[in-house]
């Protein structure tokens, strides 16, 4: 898998919050990702899940990433800044311990590293098991189609978590966690398929704003290197 793939797969998942979320401070993302026992049929389980991405068109955020690899040890703890807007604009931009951009605005995907002076060019892939943005505007058949979801309630009832586990096998990501407080989306998890596993918490959160068409374009920089991996 290149490196602009294995980014891809770590960050756009990120997209399927901006159905749902609303301000809150996220608990400390530092569990392992498990199956919970099954709450319900799988039918409510897909409307509530549904239900609660259907709320934001779009969304600001500061973002506190955790990479754990298949033994629980810490590998990497990156801080980001986040904007989306339905239904796949969607830029990423890392400011600790280096600095790293990814931006799409749906078709293109760009890379900009700055420390390599080097910017990486794909296509945007809209498979719902291969690029979790499409949750955003997807039915309940869609993601009945694509996932089975579980659905448990923990923390004595307080929390709704929700797990999604690719149906086809050659999926980037093994299973996806999404734990709810209320309406409000208060942990991220997903794993891939070497066991390695990356914990998502929000701070400084807001909805709704008027996001400009230009925060999700990208023009390089002149005098960097170009990989462009497009058709």
């Amino acid at each position: 898998m290149n490196m602009l793939m294995k980014s891809t797969v770590v960050l756009l998942p990120l997209l399927l919050l901006l159905n749902g979320m609303s301000p809150v401070f996220a608990q400390p993302a530092t569990t392992v990702v498990t199956a919970p026992v099954v709450a319900a049929a799988e039918s409510w389980e897909l409307q509530q899940l549904v239900s609660l991405l259907q709320a934001t068109n779009s969304l600001r955020a500061e973002v506190d990433q955790l990479l754990i690899d298949q033994d629980g040890r810490e590998l990497q703890e990156t801080r980001a800044v986040l904007s989306m807007q339905k239904p796949s604009n969607f830029r990423w931009e890392i400011t600790q311990p280096y600095t790293e951009l990814m931006v799409t605005d749906g078709k293109t995907v760009w890379r900009y590293e700055p420390d390599l002076e080097q910017v990486s060019i794909q296509e945007f892939d809209g498979d719902l098991d291969r690029t979790p943005v499409m949750l955003l505007n997807g039915s309940a058949d869609d993601i009945k189609a694509t996932f089975t979801v579980i659905a448990a309630n923990i923390d004595n009832g307080k929390q709704m978590r929700f797990v999604l586990e690719p149906k086809q096998p050659d999926s980037l990501f093994e299973r996806m966690s999404l734990t709810f407080t209320g309406e409000e989306l208060s942990e991220m998890q997903f794993e891939d398929s070497l066991g390695q596993k990356t914990s998502l918490s929000f701070h400084n959160i807001q909805r709704n704003l008027p996001l400009g068409a230009d925060q999700f374009r990208f023009t390089p920089p002149q005098g960097v290197d170009l990989i462009d991996s497009r058709e």
